[in-house]
């Protein structure tokens, strides 16, 4: 009966040891959010936006884990626990909405982005750039208003999935952060971004063939022309 027991517990540490070892983020000492999970959803929800896909994942509340024996020996036995992001299918109205809304003005982001007048920060929002397209009040004015309709679409995407996601420890800022990370990911050669600060995300594009082609350029939180 010792054996079994010494086997049973030892199949319960290399479980959790697996467990902890698959996560990425850290929210706190106590929890661990699967932030490559929602990095799937914030960019399969940009695709949708961007045009790169036709289907848009939307969102449902976490599900209830299944509880047993094993499952609460193991969670016992676990000093971090795993959360992971909800389930992403067409379940999520307000997502829908936002997505949709964000898809019709797609075409005029893209288009201030081209003449290089609007900009994606590193925190998951647009920002109006110096360009001569924007010399005219008039055009100002209207890009002005486009950007400001597309950051409260986005705010409101931000925190919905946050909303979503809180059972995981997720916030608006770890939601800011991803977006922001995602956009740059599909960034087009000529468009002006600002480079994620120092981290995860930084280390990423430096490695990248953008980043290695900005050489000295490319810094923590520097605004950039992407080459």
């Amino acid at each position: 009966m010792t054996r079994v027991k010494l086997a049973a517990l030892a199949v319960i540490v290399l479980f959790v040891a697996g467990c902890v070892i698959r996560t990425e983020h850290r929210i706190d000492a106590h929890i661990t959010l699967d932030i490559r999970h929602i990095e799937e959803q914030v960019g399969g929800i940009f695709d949708y936006v961007e045009g790169r896909s036709d289907t848009l994942p939307g969102a449902e509340e976490p599900k209830a884990e299944p509880t047993s024996w094993l499952y609460e020996a193991i969670d016992a036995f676990n000093p971090i626990k795993v959360a992971y992001a909800a389930e992403l299918n067409q379940a999520s109205p307000l997502v829908k909405e936002i997505a949709q809304s964000m898809r019709d003005r797609n075409a005029e982001i893209a288009a201030l982005k081209d003449k290089g007048c609007l900009g994606e920060n590193n925190r998951g929002y647009v920002e109006l750039r110096d360009c001569d397209g924007l010399a005219d009040a008039a055009a100002k004015n209207a890009a002005q208003k486009t950007l400001s309709e597309e950051n409260k679409d986005r705010k409101a995407l931000y925190n919905e999935l946050a909303r979503l996601n809180k059972e995981g420890g997720a916030t608006v800022s770890t939601m800011e952060a991803v977006g922001a990370a995602e956009k740059l990911k599909n960034a087009k050669s000529g468009h002006s971004v600002q480079l994620p600060p120092a981290g995860k995300y930084f280390d990423e594009f430096k490695a990248s063939a953008p980043g290695t082609a900005l050489g000295a350029a490319c810094k923590p939180e520097a605004w950039v022309t992407l080459p």
